[in-house]
């Protein structure tokens, strides 16, 4: 969750909003205006059967209530917009991302941007703002995961005449001084002090074809000296093929520079999808990832080099199977690597009612991992088989209006026996893991609300409506 705006934030959200209040003003326009006023409202309950081995007060907790608020304001001119998104959070339990208080309430601005059009195809934004791409590895939507949130940013973006290419290039500050945080949103989300981003998409063969380019670079210290900085670089990109009922989907990414301790990082991924719509109603896709790692046991390679890829800022949950416990670990650079082999098939009820099934198997790289000795209270690294943790997922999702979306969801975890003690739960390989939720988001628009015809209104019982 992100932590409750301190002064530092509430006083640049205020500037902000009279900064564009003032713009309004002096430089009015005779276009037509556009005031939308939505909101989302979201509240999930789940359930997991796990414990962590530390002693904590949420120890014996696994029941947990997760709701959000959002209330987002859009003003819509020719050549600019202004969006605001204030959000109210309220977390009662313990989740596997961390450990919360009881009845924790968080809130501030999530987003608040400025976008001018300096053409219909090139506009500046700049504020702080949601960075979302359709592949969604490293940069990611708002969820329950906790892991996600908005970057402060200015971004520039390009959008070709025929809409078959674009391209963004951004630069992000997450801490300005790092002694008071000023403009700083999440230190633990957004690792880093400085980041920028170069993202293209292009499209070809009549959109049977799309490629996709990706370039991020991060500036981290090490939490000690301030003025030291380490640079980390996440280069590569994807392809996606189209062809009648099937689609075939490639990507590729290399990560190198330093950790925040000084050490260098060598580290890359890759990942493959095959999608085949069997019928109008089902639909079948095997995929396998690949994150390297670093093997534990070589202890003189490790004082230097580190293979361990990091995920950024993505949501884990996405294609990482959705019981989250690898979540924190593969968002760092120092882990065993992890493969993930997983088929997911998907079937449409109807057109608002649909069933998803996924199995997952993640196995290790390197078969070392660091285990959380309970009676030690220490990290040790001990040898372990390579199969990791396989999971079964069973998820219902309903919607019986466009603004309105039920979701339930149920999981079986079956533990490896190299999950013993794993960061710091209290995992039985011989035992399988519960884990379910259900999930109401209803996304209303409060303004401007949509009127009937005349005609309709006037409508009474026992008078023919108008054909």
């Amino acid at each position: 969750m992100m932590n409750c705006p301190g002064p530092y934030k509430n006083k640049y959200s205020r500037s902000l909003i009279l900064l564009l209040l003032l713009w309004t003003t002096i430089c009015p326009e005779p276009a037509k205006a556009q005031f939308i006023l939505s909101g989302d409202i979201d509240g999930r309950l789940s359930n997991m059967n796990l414990h962590r081995t530390i002693s904590d007060s949420l120890n014996s907790k696994t029941l947990n209530f997760a709701g959000f608020a959002e209330l987002d304001f859009k003003y819509l001119r020719k050549k600019w917009n202004l969006y605001g998104s204030l959000f109210v959070t309220f977390n009662k339990g313990t989740t596997l991302s961390s450990i919360e208080a009881p009845a924790l309430v968080n809130a501030g601005f999530y987003e608040a941007w400025f976008r001018y059009y300096f053409s219909k195809y090139f506009s500046i934004q700049a504020g702080r703002i949601e960075i979302q791409f359709d592949d969604q590895r490293f940069f990611a939507a708002r969820d329950f995961n906790g892991l996600v949130t908005s970057h402060n940013a200015v971004i520039a973006h390009y959008l070709d005449p025929d809409t078959s290419y674009m391209a963004d290039l951004g630069f992000a500050a997450n801490k300005f001084d790092p002694g008071v945080g000023i403009f700083s949103t999440n230190r633990l989300v957004n690792n880093y002090r400085y980041m920028s981003f170069l993202h293209a998409y292009k499209r070809l063969l009549d959109d049977q074809l799309s490629l996709t380019f990706m370039n991020i670079f991060t500036a981290d210290d090490n939490g000690y000296d301030k003025t030291l900085l380490y640079g980390r670089n996440t280069l590569g990109g994807s392809g996606w093929l189209s062809l009648d009922d099937w689609d075939f989907n490639m990507a590729g990414y290399y990560q190198f520079g330093h950790v925040n301790d000084g050490r260098l990082l060598s580290a890359w991924y890759a990942a493959m999808y095959v999608s085949y719509r069997a019928t109008s109603w089902l639909n079948l896709m095997p995929a396998f990832e690949h994150m390297s790692g670093d093997n534990y046991s070589d202890t003189t390679e490790n004082k230097w080099m580190v293979h361990g890829f990091s995920m950024l800022y993505g949501n884990m949950t996405r294609s990482f199977g959705a019981g989250s416990i690898l979540t924190n670990t593969y968002r760092l650079n120092l882990h065993p690597g992890l493969n993930n082999l997983y088929f997911v098939a998907t079937i449409d009820i109807t057109h608002n009612f649909c069933i998803e099934a996924a199995y997952h198997w993640f196995s290790l790289v390197h078969p070392y991992i660091r285990e959380f000795n309970p009676d030690s209270l220490r990290i040790q690294v001990v040898k372990v088989p390579k199969s990791l943790l396989q999971q079964v997922e069973l998820t219902f999702t309903y919607s019986p209006v466009h603004t309105l979306a039920l979701t339930l969801d149920y999981q079986l975890l079956f533990p490896g026996a190299a999950m013993k003690n794993y960061n710091g739960w209290n995992i039985n390989p011989n035992i399988p893991v519960s884990a379910a939720y259900i999930e109401i988001e209803w996304t209303p628009v409060f303004y401007p609300r949509k009127r009937k015809p005349r005609e309709i209104q006037l409508w009474r019982p026992g008078h023919e409506p108008p054909q």
